[in-house]
């Protein structure tokens, strides 16, 4: 067994576990390495659905217990006597090795009823711009409400992500004697990296954004100098933003590991109604100033002040170290007690800061509601979040009908069918376009002839008979492989049955 001050490592049941003494109501919580970024558009929500279907067979009682699934992770946890938290993780074990199926239409309407997206919409919106549509950008298209997954489909991915080569347990307090955690055996699930979206510099850009948003990679998630960048960064925007100016109440930093070497902090602010372009300068404004000259003495000594406050935390202080020394261990990264921390952030100079921030400058990604412009900003590039290009490809050109496009300026758009791809010239002259070996997936119109085409470069494409007739909704369904469609795609035109009233 190792030990690392009061974090101890053991293994249950082929499951890594990471204890520590503690009070006489223990916590104890299972870690899987799988959340939203391991979806597809296809199977977004199957995730959430397993642990709705997980935590949906257990009984009504008085234990404090609950699950949660985000970008990353899925954990179960549990706060109470031994016995009770450990019966409690033992069954979800049992049910993950066995699903409760039974449950699934009923679980569904749950989750169509809660409408969780998963992830604050400010961070979903850097994430697609720096990968697009996967991994992590992923959430861009919102938790998910599984409205096509199959017994089968959620079946598969429990098998695939839901194994004990996945997991890590987490216990706080006594550890009883007989805890099991029978879950499935299977291969530890290969995460593949997203590839980033190639970025010559700092760029800007609009997207489903609340407040202002600014994303940077971060390539050492230990390194001192750069949390503490982080750290400095965020108290000055909450100091100017805030206290100084009142444009906002509330920021946050968002921390996601990509992979080992590649951490995403994303730093997320409010905004007074009207006033979003106003923080967006402010917040870019104060990354340029410390990237310029660095922080003060003053506040570098604020920042490690407050941090060994933190760690003055006690029993939840320990908590902290267990969880992320067993999310480290699910997703193979290296690990460090809040105390290590500490210390190395003891070490830190105001132009390790300095030299930590220009670091991180060129991968830089500030973030605005749409339709929100921030006026001129110094040393920062425009850039769309999907894919726009100048003009029109060759192809197939259909239009709204002339009266139409005449009473109606959102109808004076083009669609281009063409060899390469699909193509849309919106209302505004934007041009979006979707190869059709990048499309992600492909929906069915609910009512008439249509079909909705979606594109890992985020473009969207609507294509439905109503707007640019029944030519252009075969032309396009043509191109589609089968395997793109989420829900059943109508007969191709030489399969239908001509319908009397046409």
């Amino acid at each position: 067994m190792e030990q690392t001050q009061t974090v101890q490592r053991d293994e249950i049941d082929g499951v890594p576990a990471f204890t520590a003494p503690g009070p006489a109501r223990v916590t104890g919580a299972l870690v899987f390495g799988v959340g939203v970024r391991d979806e597809t558009w296809a199977t977004l929500g199957v995730t959430h659905l397993i642990e709705h279907l997980v935590m949906g067979s257990f009984p009504k009682s008085h234990l404090e217990c609950n699950a949660t699934v985000d970008v990353e992770s899925t954990v179960f946890h549990a706060t109470g006597r031994p016995e009770a938290v450990a019966a409690f993780l033992t069954g979800v074990c049992t049910a993950l090795a066995d699903l409760p199926t039974d449950r699934l239409d009923l679980e569904v309407g749950i989750l169509q009823a809660e409408n969780c997206s998963g992830s604050h919409p400010t961070a979903a919106a850097l994430w697609a711009a720096r990968f697009r549509l996967d991994g992590p950008g992923l959430a861009y298209a919102g938790g998910g409400v599984p409205e096509f997954l199959d017994e089968d489909t959620v079946r598969a991915h429990a098998r695939r992500w839901f194994v004990r080569s996945n997991a890590a347990l987490v216990w706080h307090g006594n550890l009883p004697e007989g805890l099991r955690l029978p879950l499935p055996d299977g291969v530890a699930p290969l995460r593949p990296s997203p590839v980033a979206r190639p970025q010559a510099g700092p760029e800007w850009l609009t997207g489903p954004a609340v407040g202002a948003g600014l994303l940077l990679t971060v390539r050492d998630g230990l390194d001192a100098a750069t949390s503490l960048t982080l750290d400095v960064l965020l108290e000055r925007v909450r100091d100017v933003a805030r206290h100084e100016r009142g444009l906002s109440y509330h920021a946050d930093l968002v921390l996601v590991d990509v992979a080992a070497g590649h951490r995403e902090a994303a730093l997320l602010v409010d905004a007074r109604e009207g006033q979003e372009a106003e923080v967006a300068r402010l917040l870019w404004q104060q990354f340029e100033a410390l990237c310029a000259a660095g922080p003060s003495a003053e506040e570098v000594a604020h920042a490690v002040a407050g941090f060994a406050e933190f760690t003055e935390g006690g029993d939840d202080l320990v908590l902290t170290d267990l969880l992320r020394a067993a999310f480290c261990r699910v997703f193979g990264l290296p690990s460090r007690t809040a105390a290590e921390s500490l210390a190395a952030w003891r070490t830190v100079e105001p132009h390790d800061v300095r030299t930590a921030a220009r670091a991180l400058r060129p991968s830089a990604l500030l973030v605005l509601p749409e339709g929100v412009d921030p006026g001129p900003l110094e040393g920062i590039g425009r850039r769309h979040l999907c894919n726009v290009v100048p003009e029109l490809p060759a192809g197939t050109t259909f239009r709204p009908p002339l009266l139409a496009r005449l009473r109606h300026p959102a109808a004076r758009t083009r669609l281009v069918v063409g060899d390469a791809g699909l193509a849309e010239q919106d209302a505004d002259g934007d041009v979006h376009v979707i190869p059709w070996s990048e499309v992600e997936a492909a929906v069915a119109a609910s009512t008439g002839e249509g079909v909705f085409v979606v594109g890992r470069n985020l473009c969207g494409i609507q294509v439905h008979e109503e707007v640019f007739g029944r030519r252009a909704v075969d032309a396009v369904r043509a191109r589609l492989p089968r395997h793109v469609w989420v829900s059943a795609p109508r007969p191709a035109v030489e399969e239908r049955v001509p319908s009397p009233q046409r």
